[in-house]
């Protein structure tokens, strides 16, 4: 079996027999593992008033499945337009997040990809397909666990891509059964590995970068069935329900389904904040393949968890807002507001971040990355790719097969 298990990861799933048989095998392998200790009902999710409905058409929905998931709940909007105290809110009512890592999050979501004056954002696609979480390298970025990057999936950056599920279904086979931080870091590299070497566009700019990294973290850390490290189980039921994915056994692909918890899930017991998460992402899931984004002080004594924060903090100025169009008076502006809400968590009263290095230049298209406003670029896609650039469409499989050039004519299968 282990031999013929690299099938998985070329394409051929279509080969009726030994290779669909032997994933279905897999798969069915890795059920029934369930937490383990004492596990507290009040952290039992979804909480009573609180019901899975699929989104429907009208419905943002993006490339961010714990998002995904609480807006099926109703914990936040249903259409997926969110708002900042919602994220905060039910972030950690869902999976307990710390504060501190929710506003990061969605301050840079709200300043990169939503609405300042509203504090809002779209999960998905915003109107027009303008904005929202699917806007690329902002708070989206390259090198995620289970989707395609933006090129090379021709602008399909927020769909569950199928041979990357059954790539790690490989992993987690060949290890402990389980996507915990091992499997996940093996899942990173893989990844990055591949978009190294066929996405010429791969953006490896610091924020975008960070979010790339905690993902992968996020999945034994806030997936798991549990409190991870605790007796939590970050196992195949409570990974594929809360992503979105099911196995057609006929076909041996991976379908993308709703996110949603699976039956009997408990969240974790405690949060989960800023610090926990970059000190997992940096330490447990870089080191497997690094990819060095304008971080002068890795490999040096400066490199640490605080500094990263407080360069999070000072970097507000790196993120072009949306709408802004470059007015410095109004960049300006859009750092004054993000800065007062980063400040209660990462300024001078927190890690000690200096309020001082910060400055007002504005330097062309560089306030991104070189070449941002390139054909493929994060600002200047090709049609094909804004074309892809809508909302989630659930029950379909996509990517059956690597993406080596962009997959701008793959037909979705239903």
């Amino acid at each position: 079996m282990a031999k013929r298990e690299p099938q998985l990861l070329s394409g051929l799933t279509d080969t009726v027999g030994g290779v669909v048989g032997s994933l279905v095998n897999d798969v069915r392998g890795l059920l029934g593992s369930i937490a383990e200790g004492i596990l507290n009902p009040d952290d039992k999710r979804p909480e009573p008033g609180y019901e899975f409905q699929a989104p429907g058409a009208g419905d943002s929905r993006g490339p961010c499945p714990g998002l995904n998931l609480l807006a099926n709940y109703g914990y936040l909007p249903r259409d997926g337009y969110v708002n900042y105290g919602q994220i905060l809110e039910a972030t950690a009512r869902g999976f307990n997040m710390g504060t501190d890592l929710a506003t990061v999050l969605a301050v840079f979501s709200i300043l990169a990809d939503g609405d300042i004056a509203t504090e809002s954002f779209y999960l998905g696609a915003g109107p027009g397909n303008v904005g929202g979480l699917n806007r690329h390298s902002t708070a989206e970025a390259d090198i995620s666990p289970h989707r395609e990057d933006y090129y090379t999936g021709c602008g399909d950056n927020h769909h569950v891509s199928s041979r990357l599920v059954k790539q790690g279904v490989d992993i987690i086979k060949a290890g402990s059964g389980k996507y915990d931080m091992s499997a996940m870091a093996q899942q990173y590299a893989k990844n990055a590995d591949f978009s190294k070497k066929y996405n010429p566009f791969l953006y490896a700019f610091p924020f975008p970068q960070i979010v790339s990294l905690g993902a992968f973290a996020f999945y034994p850390q806030f997936f798991s069935n549990g409190t991870y490290g605790a007796g939590g189980v970050p196992n195949y039921e409570s990974v594929s329900a809360i992503v979105g994915w099911q196995l057609n056994e006929k076909t041996g692909h991976f379908e993308y389904v709703p996110e949603r918890w699976p039956e009997n899930w408990y969240r974790r017991s405690f949060p989960y904040g800023a610090v926990e998460a970059l000190t997992d992402a940096f330490l447990q899931i870089y080191p497997a393949n690094i990819v060095v984004p304008g971080a002068s002080q890795l490999l040096t004594p400066n490199f640490n968890v605080t500094n990263i924060l407080c360069d999070v903090f000072q970097g507000i100025r790196s993120i072009t807002p949306l709408g802004l169009a470059g007015d410095e008076k109004d960049a300006g502006e859009a750092a004054d507001w993000a800065l007062s809400k980063l400040s209660p968590v990462l300024g001078v009263g927190a890690l000690g971040c200096s309020l001082d290095t910060l400055s007002p230049d504005y330097d062309g298209d560089s306030i991104l990355f070189p070449s941002a406003s390139q054909t493929g670029g994060p600002i200047n896609s090709p049609s094909a790719q804004a074309s892809n650039a809508g909302n989630n469409v659930y029950n379909k499989v996509y990517f059956t097969a690597a993406p080596t050039k962009p997959a701008c004519n793959h037909a979705y299968s239903s």
